[in-house]
């Protein structure tokens, strides 16, 4: 089977920026299977969403975003600098997280993460990452 370049970039994007699935440490067997991946740049964050808008096929109103920023950034335009990079509407952002002062101010956009919670995703992303790596496994070097 033949990948698109930017399903193999966007499968390692989540492969190396993104969250796996883990154990919910509150409830006995039970995991959590988000598709996350939290980054500063902002081509990084374009391109990931745009894989899994065109290639995954998300159902959008489920895609969240979330900010980290410094105290004495200027939050406001830090969340519509983003809301444009993303084509994602405020109200699909969950509260910015504030940090202590860094040494920064001004000189970051913030880190951004995108959020998408469906085991089904994850799974299909999952198997798509597996089958892109035994494809190369069959590559000889």
């Amino acid at each position: 089977m033949n990948y698109s370049l930017r399903q193999i970039i966007g499968v390692i994007l989540w492969w190396t920026e993104g969250t796996k699935s883990r154990k919910d440490k509150r409830w006995t067997n039970t995991w959590n299977y988000t598709v996350d991946l939290t980054n500063t740049n902002p081509d990084i964050i374009r391109l990931f969403l745009e894989f899994l808008r065109r290639d995954i096929g998300i159902d959008e109103p489920r895609l969240k975003l979330q900010l980290q920023i410094h105290e004495g950034d200027n939050q406001e335009d830090l969340e519509a600098y983003w809301a444009r990079v993303t084509q994602i509407p405020f109200d699909r952002f969950t509260k910015t997280i504030v940090r202590p002062r860094g040494n920064k101010i001004g000189k970051s956009m913030g880190t951004c993460k995108i959020r998408y919670c469906d085991k089904e995703t994850y799974m299909k992303i999952h198997f798509l990452l597996k089958k892109i790596l035994e494809l190369y496994d069959e590559v000889e070097l």
